[in-house]
């Protein structure tokens, strides 16, 4: 008897306890179809939605420049003219000549002024001669103070004479004011030298500068010594400072001079066009963004587009934004946006403002 009870309750018992056993398991199977399943749809989701492309604002370096037109120039460039005239008796150097400082370049035919030199000193002697003579009389107290004083005032004015003579003969050999290249020698043996004439061109190239013109909008931003790059086309590039910043506005132009020294090694030349690009601003670490990616909505403001969230799946924002110099295709961002942001850059004008979109991931 008490075997047929033991052996009831112990089916009793284990009915229920199969019957939990299998809604547990019921259960559990559920979830995972659940999971699996929101997954699958998610999935779905993110398939079907419009791609885009991001970049990510990080820390950038970034320099702006602006430019300007000037001539390559020289001080040390002379075309040399003959002060008087004459027959041209020799010419002493040749077109690429290296020359020094006081090289004879050419000679002009002293001829006349020899022979008037000549006369001149004869009449010297015969002056010094009567001046002696009267000179002497006058100690003896012998003769008037009048021709003792005309005596003396002859020997003396033909002194005079001679001397400005000799130099004008010293003048009629043409010399190198300074070191440097006979770039140009238009002077020819025989010919006649026209006082003014131009004869021979004297170019030193060890001291030559640029010379640009800077509109007076920038008149506070250019300073002695800021760096600057030299570009002439065709022929090279170089770096440098600039080296004087002009202290007046023309008032034609609106503009004021610079000037930046050259390297004695460029190959530039005096007179050639040159394009000056200044540096006005340096950042080692700001906020960068192409140009292209920055609109502007009817308002005139500029704005991004902003792929908010995490994941694949992220929400469009339209985000305004402050920018300000250009670099290039590149624009500097003053406000608006924070490192880190993920700036839609690949279909941006194919979105709006609260749109769900997939990333591009490849």
């Amino acid at each position: 008897m008490n075997s047929i009870y033991t052996a009831r309750m112990k089916t009793a018992l284990g009915i229920p306890a199969m019957i939990l056993v299998l809604t547990l398991a019921g259960c559990g199977s559920s979830e995972t179809e659940a999971g699996e399943s929101s997954e699958a749809n998610e999935s779905a989701k993110a398939t079907s939605l419009f791609k885009v492309g991001v970049s990510n604002i990080a820390p950038q370096a970034f320099t702006h420049r602006f430019s300007v037109q000037g001539n390559v120039e020289t001080d040390r460039n002379a075309l040399l003219t003959t002060e008087f005239g004459g027959a041209i008796e020799e010419v002493m150097v040749r077109e690429g000549q290296q020359v020094s400082e006081g090289t004879p370049l050419v000679r002009v035919n002293t001829d006349v002024m020899e022979r008037s030199a000549s006369e001149l000193q004869t009449q010297l002697e015969l002056a010094q001669a009567v001046f002696e003579r009267q000179e002497r009389l006058w100690k003896q107290s012998i003769g008037s103070e009048i021709e003792f004083l005309q005596a003396k005032t002859q020997l003396e004015s033909l002194q005079g004479s001679l001397k400005t003579l000799e130099e004008q003969m010293e003048m009629a050999v043409m010399r190198a004011p300074f070191a440097g290249v006979v770039d140009r020698c238009l002077a020819k043996t025989g010919e006649f030298a026209v006082p003014g004439s131009p004869l021979v061109r004297i170019v030193d190239l060890k001291d030559m500068y640029v010379r640009a013109s800077v509109s007076d909008h920038y008149a506070g931003k250019v300073s002695k010594g800021m760096s600057a790059e030299v570009i002439v086309s065709g022929v090279d590039s170089i770096r440098t400072k600039v080296g004087r910043v002009g202290q007046f506005i023309n008032p034609a132009n609106r503009t004021l001079e610079i000037s930046l020294p050259l390297p004695e090694d460029s190959k530039f030349l005096p007179n050639m066009y040159a394009s000056v690009w200044l540096q006005d601003l340096s950042l080692d670490s700001a906020m960068v963004l192409p140009s292209a990616l920055v609109e502007q909505d009817i308002n005139g403001d500029e704005f991004v587009f902003v792929a908010e969230g995490k994941g694949d799946v992220r929400i469009v924002r339209k985000t305004l934004i402050a920018s300000g110099m250009g670099s290039g295709d590149n624009l500097l961002i003053t406000s608006g946006l924070a490192f880190g942001d993920d700036v839609i850059s690949r279909g941006a004008n194919r979105v709006v403002e609260g749109q769900e979109v997939n990333l591009i991931t490849d």
